[in-house]
Order: C-alpha cells, then sequence, then structure tokens
C-alpha cells in the first residue's frame, strides 16, 4: 500500500515575535512578527524610513531590541549573535568598506574572516559582474558607486552562506548588473540558501521574492505570498478621449477624476477586460503608469478600513 506523501513541515529561519525598537524620540519598529522559511526569498518592502534597516540590525545584534523575541536558525540572536553571523552573508544599504583597500585586499580579508571562501566560485562571481584585474588593484575610494556595489555582493555571497542579508542590494546597478543579482539570488536559492531581500522598489522585489512583508512607519502592514499581492494590487488608468461620453463603464476600473474629456481610474482585478473595453473606446491617448509603493500601501489600508 502507496503510504500517502507527508506535507513538508517549514523549517524558519528567522523567527520574529513583537519585535521592538523605541529610541528616545521615535519607535523604530513596533511590534514586528514574521516567519521566514528555509528556501525562501521573503521580499521586505517599504519606503526609506519605514524601519527595514532597523530591523536588518536587530537580526545581526547590530542593535538590541526594546521588546519581544527575536530567533535566527532557532538560536536567540542575543546569546549566539557570533555563530548567527557566520552563518550569514550580509550586505548593508550604503555599503561603504575601508577606502584605503584594494578591492582585492578587502576581499582577501573577508575570507580570511570567514575561512570558507572558495577561490573559484570568488573568480566566478567576479566574472559575472563584470569586475577585472584593473578594478580589483584600485582601491575602494577610487571606484565608482556601482562598482563597490559589486564588491559588496560578491563579499556577501562568495562564502555560501545559508542566509543572506541584503539591503537595497541593486543600488547603484545597471540594469544589466541588476539582472545578474536576481539570477545569482534564484541560484543561491536553488541551492538551499534562504534569502532577506529589504528593498523600496516593488518590481524589483516581484522578480525574486516568494513572500512580500510591507512596512510602514515601523509596522508591518501586509504580509502576502506574490500571488496574492499582484492580485490585491491596483493601477491607475488615464484616459483622453478625442469626443465627450456620458456614463462611461469600464470592466474593473472605477472613475476617480473628470476634467473634460481626460479621465482617470483605478483598476483592480484582471487588467485583460479593461483593455478590452479601453481599445474599442474613441482614445486620443492611454496612460497605464507603474503603481508606486503609497498605491499600494493604499490598497492595503482600505481592505484594513473595510474589514
Amino acid at each position: 500500500m502507496v503510504q500517502p506523501q507527508q506535507e513538508r513541515i517549514p523549517n524558519p529561519i528567522i523567527e520574529a515575535d513583537e519585535l521592538t525598537k523605541r529610541y528616545r524620540t521615535a519607535i523604530g519598529v513596533d511590534r514586528l512578527s514574521f516567519r521566514v522559511n528555509q528556501g525562501e526569498v521573503f521580499g521586505f518592502l517599504g519606503p526609506n524610513g519605514a524601519g527595514k534597516t532597523t530591523t536588518i540590525r536587530l537580526m545581526l545584534d547590530l542593535l538590541r531590541p526594546s521588546g519581544g523575541t527575536l530567533r535566527l536558525f532557532g538560536h536567540p540572536v542575543q546569546k549566539h549573535s557570533m555563530g548567527i553571523r557566520r552563518r550569514c552573508g550580509y550586505l548593508p544599504g550604503h555599503f561603504k568598506p575601508v577606502e584605503t583597500m584594494t578591492a582585492e585586499h578587502f576581499l582577501a580579508f573577508c575570507a580570511g574572516i570567514r575561512q570558507t571562501e572558495d577561490p573559484l566560485l570568488r573568480k566566478a562571481f567576479l566574472k559575472r559582474f563584470e569586475l577585472t584585474g584593473k578594478d580589483l588593484h584600485k582601491k575602494l575610494k577610487h571606484l565608482s558607486h556601482g562598482t563597490r556595489q559589486k564588491i559588496g555582493i560578491v563579499q556577501a555571497f562568495f562564502h555560501r552562506p545559508e542566509l543572506l542579508i541584503l539591503d537595497e542590494p541593486t543600488n547603484g546597478l545597471d540594469p544589466l548588473m541588476q539582472e545578474a543579482f536576481y539570477g545569482l539570488v534564484l541560484e543561491a536559492v536553488a541551492g538551499g540558501a534562504t534569502v532577506f531581500f529589504s528593498s523600496h522598489n516593488l518590481a524589483e522585489v516581484e522578480k525574486v521574492c516568494d513572500r512580500v512583508a510591507i512596512i510602514r512607519e515601523g509596522r508591518i502592514i501586509a504580509c502576502e505570498t506574490l500571488a496574492n499581492l499582484k492580485r490585491k494590487r491596483f493601477r491607475r488608468l488615464e484616459l483622453t478621449l478625442q469626443e465627450p461620453l456620458e456614463d462611461l463603464r469600464i470592466p474593473n476600473a472605477r472613475e476617480v477624476s473628470k476634467i473634460g474629456n481626460r479621465r482617470i481610474f483605478i483598476i483592480s482585478g484582471d487588467l485583460g477586460p479593461t483593455l478590452a473595453a479601453v481599445s474599442r473606446l474613441p482614445v486620443a491617448d492611454v496612460i497605464l503608469p507603474e503603481p508606486d509603493l503609497e498605491e499600494v500601501f493604499m490598497a492595503y489600508y482600505k481592505k484594513g478600513e473595510n474589514g
């Protein structure tokens, strides 16, 4: 008799419960609770100042919490911070290595601290990010911001960490290098790593993340799978008509502004029926801008207000 396959029990790598950090005049994060499971790419999405970097510093024991609990790999962070850090790869949001070092010296220094670096892997990463011997022999202060960021990515990945903690990792990268980075993240996960990915860029998070937590003003206002986030996201549609039309109805669209022949709608749900209806209208111009992060936040606020 064939036994039914047992459902795989998630193995949490990061566990935060009511995590809070207070400063004298402000609250950095307020009662955050979330889980990140092994093999997951977890997006931490919010604008600058929302609490993303504070959360990361608490995870690495660079800050101490005012309340709540935080465990990585099943261990309390404050009691096991050194062992936890050895298992992590970290790229800070404002990557500022010792500028008097050459890039080569800096990477060698990182490898010596970790004692687990694979020289062949480092060489492959350098090639992937188009870092040449000329770049490596320069002092870090003489490298461009984008090149320094690529060095930062290499040092975070080249020792095959179990957990990657990445704060705004594509800051300063051109589109080609951004794609190289996304590929590297997916390869790390395929190899068993877990990724905590902090960003303010919704489109970037959508490329690689399995789940996303949205944080604003120190609080998580939503924690969704990427599929749910996409379903609940709404967009703005701006139409300029060739002639006045009364009682204009478009599927999945709610009109929010009407000035002459210019109409603005908020679209929710499937975009297909909306575009099909628009194609049959006497349209002079159509604009379908990408939703900004504030619009995504407002969609969740309205959901909460409506119960």
